[in-house]
């Protein structure tokens, strides 16, 4: 590639992507956001273990002795599948709020608790409502905005010195609770408040009001456009050195759980197509196949490579790339700010994307109903993610292969760069 053209598209990169990237990174709105799911997702990947069980993909005779046993294990199970998938936007809500309040220097832990008493305020909790239906994946916004508001109130009244202050000599956690009684009334009285107008005004709740409105950004955010831009950001501020991932699943991840709770419901009623593709199942599994760029490929033809560079840094880097770490091979080859590389880098994942995505369109791919750790190995992730899938297990390697068939040209070239240097 024309070293020129290389230095003006970093250059472009650098002045309007990586400032903004930066402000993102930064933001303590979006870091609450990633904080909050880092502290649901063992509860989700808990609960998603338990889907192939509950709903197996297979139909399971009862009269047989293997039938009778898992009829009697299955609501036993199902009640741990229902406290860990079903409670996740009261445990996002919590971990929200006590992230931000983190962030300015406020007690986190009884401001993680208001955060939530804030959430249930807000959808109407009652021991046996309806609107209890929004503890879970329906609920996720609703938990977001209602951390956000309760923090910032009580930041805001902190500021002023608008609370009771105690002595020093006090204890901590009594001094903070006394702290706290002034805003959090505040807190609650104001959501009381606002619930009372809009009952009487639309005769809704606040999370079916927050639904409807992000309603056409859910679904504009389950396209294959949604893919493609959300991955080439994250690849080109890879590619000068700035984590994107951080940035792209901090944004993407309520659209992801709220699509995963939906296939989940859609799976649990028994749907012949459910309704999301873009999960973090997909992105994981297949776009990121050794990590970002798909880089997999590059260290297995490295291992063999006539450059000693390349193969030491291989050997240090296949374990890592197996579990979706490629730190050593994006620093060591190195790909980042390697004009060889650019290419491949940003385009073999798009590729990817663009056959994964019609194949699941048209019904040859099954779609993700379970969150994984994104270090899982890409081909078992897919399998898993899709309640067993064997054929998302051949896409993955599908995808594997097809990487090292768009790398292995510039690999070339670059092995041959390095061999001459070495001699």
């Amino acid at each position: 590639m024309n070293i020129q053209l290389m230095n003006v598209a970093v250059d472009i990169i650098e002045q309007r992507l990586a400032p903004l990237a930066n402000v993102l990174t930064r933001n303590n709105h979006i870091t609450a956001m990633r904080d909050s799911f880092a502290l649901a997702m063992p509860f989700v990947i808990v609960g998603s273990l338990l889907v192939p069980i509950l709903f197996p993909p297979v139909s399971i005779d009862g009269a047989s002795r293997f039938g009778q046993v898992y009829l009697l294990l299955r609501p036993i199970l199902l009640q741990t599948f229902q406290l860990t998938i079903g409670l996740v936007a009261l445990i996002v809500a919590f971990g929200a709020s006590a992230s931000l309040a983190k962030q300015y220097r406020l007690p986190e832990r009884l401001c993680g608790l208001t955060g939530c008493l804030a959430f249930l305020l807000f959808i109407g909790f009652r021991e046996t409502a309806v609107s209890n239906v929004y503890l879970g994946g329906m609920g996720i916004f609703t938990a977001l905005i209602s951390s956000t508001y309760s923090i910032e109130i009580i930041r805001f009244f902190y500021k002023k010195g608008w609370c009771i202050r105690l002595p020093d000599e006090v204890p901590l956690m009594t001094r903070n609770g006394f702290q706290l009684l002034i805003p959090l009334l505040v807190v609650m009285l104001s959501i009381s408040v606002m619930n009372a107008i809009l009952l009487q005004t639309t005769g809704r709740i606040v999370p079916e009001l927050i639904s409807e409105a992000v309603r056409p950004l859910v679904l504009a955010s389950d396209t294959l456009m949604a893919v493609l831009i959300s991955l080439l950001i994250c690849n080109l501020l890879w590619f000068i050195g700035i984590h994107g991932a951080l940035i792209i699943t901090g944004i993407m991840n309520p659209f992801w759980m709220t699509y995963l709770f939906e296939n989940q419901q859609a799976l649990a009623a028994g749907s012949p197509t459910l309704p999301h593709i873009y999960l973090q199942g997909f992105w994981d599994f297949y776009l990121l196949i050794g990590g970002i760029g798909s880089t997999l490929p590059l260290v297995l033809m490295a291992m063999r490579s006539r450059s000693r560079q390349l193969k030491s840094v291989a050997k240090i880097g296949l374990l890592p790339s197996l579990f979706n770490i490629n730190e050593p091979i994006l620093f060591g080859f190195p790909v980042i700010m390697n004009p060889v590389f650019l290419l491949p880098f940003l385009f073999v994942p798009l590729i990817n994307a663009c056959i994964a995505w019609y194949l699941t369109q048209l019904g040859i791919l099954d779609r993700a109903v379970a969150m994984l750790p994104w270090s899982m190995p890409s081909p078992l992730g897919a399998a898993w993610s899709a309640n067993g899938s064997w054929k998302n297990l051949c896409m993955s390697l599908f995808a594997m292969f097809n990487a090292w068939m768009l790398y292995r040209p510039f690999f070339k070239v670059y092995e041959r760069q390095l061999a001459e240097t070495e001699r």
